[in-house]
């Protein structure tokens, strides 16, 4: 049968159409590979999270590790929004105190040495204790929050770590709890 310029260009057409479907698939089995890498990466840093550290809250079987600023208002949008669900949520959280914020060092040695934890983590981040800082002692406890962040490398709050499935969430937004499976 004799090649004619047309049968060559649909072939080609052909040709280029597999081709691009290759590629489309490749590209997605190199992202589904590094998402699992990335995945795994999370899960080995999670490993070395000293969580009996944490200020812990909440009694549910969903675990969420959270890093916090007190006076972070996407803090304070997000502890509003996982506050009703501290029945099925157990909150691992680490105080991020930061010098943009004078009153935040204050405000997390008394979150971190409070007897009440959740009443006290409940004050600041409701801004109870906005422009009156709890005069309270330096919590060494605060210090090792601070290593763990830098460790990290976390550099903004909130910074959450949903523990199942390993997901980290920069940031506020209310697809939070989605992501948790509360809603």
């Amino acid at each position: 049968m004799p090649f004619t310029l047309r049968s060559l260009t649909r072939g080609m057409v052909e040709l280029t159409k597999s081709l691009k479907l290759l590629g489309l698939t490749l590209f997605i089995l190199q992202l589904s590979y590094a998402q699992d890498l990335y995945s795994e990466f999370i899960k080995s840093k999670v490993k070395e999270i000293p969580l009996n550290k944490a200020v812990v809250v909440g009694k549910g079987k969903k675990e969420l590790i959270t890093f916090i600023n007190p006076d972070c208002g996407h803090c304070r949008k997000e502890w509003q929004a996982i506050k009703p669900h501290l029945n099925k949520l157990k909150v691992y959280v680490f105080l991020l105190p930061s010098r943009s914020f004078p009153e935040s060092r204050a405000k997390s040695d008394y979150i971190a040495c409070s007897k009440d934890k959740l009443k006290a983590i409940d004050e600041v981040l409701s801004g109870v204790w906005d422009g009156n800082p709890p005069k309270v002692k330096e919590c060494p406890l605060v210090n090792e929050h601070i290593k763990v962040a830098q460790n990290l490398n976390i550099q903004g709050t909130p910074y959450n770590i949903i523990m199942e499935g390993y997901k980290v969430i920069e940031g506020y937004t209310p697809r939070l709890l989605k992501e948790l499976g509360l809603e």
